[in-house]
């Protein structure tokens, strides 16, 4: 009789387990890529190896360090994940091929193109820098897609992620450091928070968990 209670309670209760749950949101930055550091030239440098960096491999790393940082990581069967190369071998890298990986161009790095200026000698990241920076303010938009344009793009995938993580309790997705910081802005904006702690760097490898407490 007393199994028979204990049984009836767990069962009568398993509903306001499930439904107090709470979805958690994982975005992961890709491992850093095999190439060397650029130094110093010219715009048309920059550009050169910025086009080198979209195609060189990952370095190797630890993907323990990461999995300890995900709930419940062993139950992931599927990651949202950017198309481009660093973010796939990255996802493939930390959770092997048992899971299931979900491309979609919003994800992939915000692609500015690089200023032109062919006689100044600068460091070649701060070419970079600058190029993203007036990008990012419609200064800088030659080719491609517009800044404003990717984040509605990212602000359209968002309904996708929170929709998975409220149905399945969490959702993993393996990005970019640009397009990682734009997705935790709309998630905070529509209510998300990060978790305690939140944030875990590993050199260029970084974790971000946000969660949404249920009403």
């Amino acid at each position: 009789m007393l199994k028979y209670c204990i049984s009836l309670l767990f069962i009568v209760g398993l509903p306001d387990l499930v439904s107090s749950a709470v979805p958690k949101i994982f975005l992961i930055r890709h491992a850093e890529v095999n190439l060397g550091k650029p130094g110093w030239g010219t715009t048309r440098d920059a550009a050169q190896y910025k086009k080198e960096y979209n195609f060189a491999p990952v370095k190797r790393f630890a993907p323990d360090k990461i999995l300890k940082k995900i709930d419940d990581f062993e139950l992931i069967d599927t990651i949202f994940c950017s198309p481009q190369s660093r973010a796939t071998e990255t996802t493939k890298s930390i959770f092997s091929d048992r899971i299931t990986l979900l491309t979609d161009s919003a994800l992939a790095e915000f692609d500015y193109p690089v200023i032109r200026f062919p006689v100044l000698q600068l460091p070649v990241k701060t070419w970079l820098l600058l190029s993203r920076a007036s990008w990012s303010l419609n200064l800088n938009n030659r080719e491609g897609a517009f800044y404003k344009q990717r984040k509605e793009e990212l602000e359209v995938f968002s309904h996708n992620l929170v929709r998975f993580a409220n149905h399945h309790g969490m959702v993993v997705v393996v990005a970019h450091g640009m397009v990682n910081r734009e997705l935790i802005k709309i998630l905070k904006k529509n209510g998300w928070r990060l978790c305690s702690p939140g944030y875990a760097c590993y050199e260029n490898l970084s974790v971000n968990c946000l969660k949404k407490e249920l009403n």
